[in-house]
């Protein structure tokens, strides 16, 4: 009986972990605001400005971890592609508060998303984040 609820409980806890992650409308959706967010330092980035660095890679990372949510989820290129092309067409008609709003909750919810993987997902995002930012240096 002990291990049927054992069993029972690590179940419910992976069903609870799979429902909590976001659909790949809202990876999208975050992952275009947070495009929006680090074009500007991206930017200055790559005109060689040093200090844009440190507040781009926290928006990257959150970015890189809804990529990888989505792609855990099975969506690949064209599909990816397609949805992130519709999430940047919607929030083109945002105003600019309602789009800081949203980069912000998605930030929180891309760190949430990076706290809550294994430690092998947390080494891909990173060295993800890495070499963009390192091609942004080039």
């Amino acid at each position: 009986m002990r291990r049927v609820l054992v069993m029972a409980a690590v179940l419910a806890g992976i069903a609870g972990a799979a429902a909590a992650a976001p659909t790949p409308a809202r990876c999208a959706a975050c992952v275009a605001a947070l495009k929006a967010r680090a074009e500007p330092l991206a930017q200055r980035l790559k005109r060689g400005d040093a200090a844009a660095e440190a507040p781009l890679v926290p928006i990257v990372t959150s970015s890189f971890a809804f990529v990888g949510t989505v792609y855990k989820q099975g969506v690949r290129a064209p599909q990816a592609d397609e949805l992130l092309r519709g999430a940047e067409k919607a929030q083109a008609q945002l105003p600019p508060a309602e789009l800081d709003k949203l980069q912000r909750t998605c930030q929180l919810e891309g760190e949430q998303l990076m706290k809550d993987a294994n430690a092998f997902e947390r080494m891909f995002v990173s060295r993800a984040v890495r070499n963009r930012i390192d091609q942004l240096k080039k």
